[in-house]
């Protein structure tokens, strides 16, 4: 018998200005691995003529290179350029859609000076986590890539908890 319910999220695809710049960012301030790319600038664009139907890319446009990356033990990344994106502007924590992704860190202070060094800007913090993510040692804080995505760093070295009723356990990378 299969389960209908998800397994879990495989990867987070984030649209960037400049692919390779994107590239060297996640390597340089988080490790990440690459694992494949689809296409690169050298290689046939993929167009929206044949991807619109499948994915939603928008008329006119192309994705010009895009790489999948190994991060961790989470969610891979899927790191796209396109030709002509709809917009610019990143999305902030508070519009609607996918505004961030979090990164659960063992030493934040290390972490997000990695993230300084490779070319990303923090915000205030770090701060102390609260309500059911307090505990000692839990500290949060977040960044922007050089491109202006929103990322958050938690470190969590106590338990947090559920709402009451709640028999689910949060899931956290090894």
């Amino acid at each position: 018998m299969t389960d209908d319910r998800p397994r879990g999220i495989e990867h987070v695809g984030i649209t960037v200005p400049d692919h390779d710049a994107a590239i060297h960012f996640f390597k340089e301030a988080f490790g990440a691995e690459p694992l494949f790319s689809l296409t690169t600038r050298d290689g046939d664009p993929m167009r929206a003529r044949e991807l619109a139907p499948k994915n939603g890319l928008a008329q006119g446009t192309a994705i010009v290179a895009v790489t999948m990356l190994r991060l961790g033990n989470g969610a891979n990344l899927e790191v796209f350029e396109i030709d002509h994106p709809t917009s610019r502007r990143s999305s902030g924590i508070a519009d609607q859609g996918i505004s961030h992704f979090s990164l659960t860190v063992d030493d934040i202070d290390a972490t997000t000076a990695r993230f300084v060094a490779a070319g990303g800007a923090l915000l205030e913090g770090p701060y102390d986590l609260t309500g059911q993510e307090a505990g000692p040692g839990n500290r949060g804080r977040f960044g922007l890539t050089p491109w202006g995505l929103l990322i958050e760093f938690e470190s969590l070295s106590s338990a947090t908890t559920s709402d009451t009723g709640t028999d689910t356990q949060r899931w956290l990378p090894d």
